[in-house]
């Protein structure tokens, strides 16, 4: 047998190995490309999966960006007096306008009490957004506390009462009360909490989206 036979019969036997063996491997390849394309479909699943739970908690929890709380108190029917805090540049910018102090008098036995409504706006750029309705219309996930700190030694005179509810019949708190009974004075310190899924009609749980001081004096 000649050198070129051989080599010939060599190369065809070569040839013969690789086409036997030319289906299992491209089985093998298919499995290794299948189980590539399946991991990369659960890892692109898994990371929409968090990505889609992480923006609905972000558009859940997220607090609005408030510039400016109006609250306006009338009694009997009167023209109601506006008392606004604003702070245009939001927080860690030039020092709030501060509102003007909420001069009330005492209400005799019997008498009617002031009624307030508080509002709430976002004035940035320009433009001013009203937040109040947003406030209300998710009222199950809002709550306005009103904190009265007296400097009267002893407290006399100032008790806020919500008046509006929410769908659970918990106060929401932008309209409200006020009943006078003896010359006082100090600050009330009003907080708009965020509590999605967690109010209880206490001022403890949640998020502060604002808070705002404003004194007041009974006389």
């Amino acid at each position: 047998m000649s050198i070129t036979t051989m080599n010939t019969s060599t190369i065809d036997h070569i040839e013969q190995k690789i086409t036997s063996n030319k289906k299992p491997t491209q089985n093998i390849m298919k499995n290794i490309k299948f189980n590539h394309f399946f991991k990369a479909v659960i890892a692109l699943a898994l990371a929409s999966s968090i990505l889609l739970q992480s923006c609905g908690r972000d558009e859940e929890e997220e607090g609005e960006l408030i510039t400016t709380v109006s609250l306006s108190i009338n009694n009997s029917g009167g023209t109601p007096t506006t008392y606004t805090w604003k702070d245009l540049d939001g927080p860690g910018g030039n020092a709030p306008t501060l509102p003007d102090t909420i001069k009330l008098g005492v209400i005799t036995p019997g008498g009617n009490p002031y009624t307030a409504t508080l509002e709430f706006f976002n004035e940035q750029n320009g433009t001013k957004e009203d937040i109040t309705l947003e406030v209300k219309n998710e009222g199950h996930d809002h709550f306005v506390c009103y904190e009265i700190a007296s400097l009267s030694l002893p407290p006399k005179g100032l008790n806020i009462t919500p008046t509006d509810k929410d769908k659970n019949n918990l106060p929401i708190g932008l309209n409200t009360e006020w009943n006078c009974s003896g010359a006082d004075f100090g600050r009330i310190v009003v907080r708009l909490k965020h509590q999605p899924g967690i109010k209880t009609g206490s001022c403890e749980p949640g998020d502060t989206d604002v808070e705002v001081s404003f004194p007041y004096f009974i006389k």
